[in-house]
């Protein structure tokens, strides 16, 4: 899957799914199909800047299928960008210590308010055991 996104520099920037890679992209768009390519631009790009939300929807969707992502790098940068943007500090935890102190503040205030966040780092925990698995 290609991610495009169209004009991505201007105040208006929009987003293109394409199946196959294109063989020229314009100048004004930038094309992203790795995750790698994801956090490079977002690392570029101000938190302020129209094209944020872009990235995030991009990273939500990542983010949904993590089988796709066979770099431990890659999944680490989408978690703490998740947690960043969820105002979560992981204080140093792995991110199973992360998912469950949060499930432990759910419980406590007997709330779901984490509980996407919390599916997505135990996911992340088992795509990372299966990529460990696979180097052995």
């Amino acid at each position: 899957m290609l991610y495009l996104l169209k004009n991505h520099l201007t105040e208006t920037p929009s987003i293109e799914k394409i199946e196959a890679p294109l063989a020229m992209i314009r100048s004004e768009d930038y094309g992203i199909s790795t995750a790698a390519e994801l956090l490079d631009l977002y690392l570029d790009t101000d938190n302020d800047a129209p094209l944020m939300p872009l990235l995030i929807q991009i990273r939500n969707e990542i983010i949904e299928d993590l089988d796709q992502i066979n770099s431990v790098k890659e999944i680490y940068g989408l978690m703490y960008w998740l947690l960043g943007d969820n105002g979560i500090d992981n204080r140093g935890e792995s991110l199973e210590e992360t998912a469950d102190r949060l499930g432990e503040m759910d419980i406590e205030n007997d709330t779901d308010r984490y509980s996407d966040i919390i599916f997505h780092l135990k996911d992340a925990v088992e795509r990372l055991y299966d990529l460990e698995l696979a180097l052995e």
